[in-house]
């Protein structure tokens, strides 16, 4: 199920309201990684996923809700066992940073942990009336945001801006050496004498937080870089293979063909840019 509504007016200088909706996501469905203009907080009613930001992955449950901030490059994804279902609203002005700022959140600390876990919380009791509404009842939306917004407030772990976890921060770091050293010739003994881990942990870090392994995940990395590589460019494929740590091209050919089911030059003639499919907003 998705639902979702654009107000055509913002102009309460404030907190303008710009769209909000409903999402209840398939299996390991993903959105990013995107860019926003404006704060976008999702408020998850049940199930599990993973935010992921330039400051590491953080997983959310139900009842808790993660925050997105303008400009930044974030990625969420549903659990493939347990997929979340969120509502979501889009919000700038005025008060918009410091409204989250009492909610005890920021680009390091993004996750919403309530402070109370009632059976029906009232945030989610004015969510629910605010996403019911469409922008006919534009007074009444703005009006419901703002209680929704006080009710979170009065319900923020004070707590939540503690340091982040030794997991967490392992976990950033050898997210960043992929990102940073995937063209080389990365292991997963490299990775972890790098985040000061052993093997084993490191494995388990990434199942709790991405469902696969490191090298499972350094596989998905590269094979997205390489796709967009064929897309976008006219670059020989012995040479993406290259660009994304394959210095032979069967190697590479192999490994595509794992992740995507037909060969780079397959690939390549069946995806062009203009077929890209269209992105939901939430």
């Amino acid at each position: 199920m998705h639902k979702s509504f654009t107000l055509n007016r913002t102009d309460n200088i404030e907190l303008n309201l710009y769209q909000y909706g409903e999402e209840n996501c398939d299996k390991g469905h993903s959105f990013g990684p995107a860019v926003r203009q404006h704060y976008l907080f999702h408020y998850v009613i049940s199930g599990t996923g993973v935010l992921h930001s330039e400051y590491g992955a953080f997983p959310v449950v139900a009842g808790e809700g993660f925050l997105i901030h303008p400009h930044d490059v974030t990625t969420y994804r549903a659990d493939k066992k347990d997929p979340w279902h969120y509502m979501w609203l889009e919000v700038d002005g005025l008060v918009a940073g410091k409204i989250f700022e009492e909610c005890r959140l920021s680009r390091q600390f993004p996750i919403y942990r309530p402070r109370r876990t009632d059976e029906t919380p009232q945030a989610l009791s004015y969510l629910r009336q605010l996403v019911s509404h469409d922008d006919e009842h534009r007074l009444k939306t703005l009006g419901l945001s703002y209680l929704f917004f006080s009710a979170l407030i009065d319900n923020a772990l004070q707590g939540s801006d503690e340091h982040p976890s030794d997991k967490t921060q392992h976990l950033h770091k050898a997210v960043k050496l992929i990102e940073n050293r995937y063209h080389e010739r990365l292991t997963i003994e490299r990775l972890a004498a790098y985040c000061n881990i052993n093997r084993s942990y490191l494995c388990r870090l990434f199942k709790g937080a991405y469902g696969i392994g490191p090298k499972e995940y350094l596989l998905n990395f590269r094979m997205t870089l390489a796709t967009s590589l064929l897309r976008n460019s006219r670059t020989a494929i012995k040479v993406v293979g290259i660009s994304v740590g394959y210095e032979n091209q069967l190697h590479f050919s192999k490994a595509f063909k794992q992740v995507h089911g037909v060969s780079p030059a397959q690939w390549r003639q069946e995806n062009q840019p203009d077929n890209a499919p269209p992105c939901h907003k939430g």
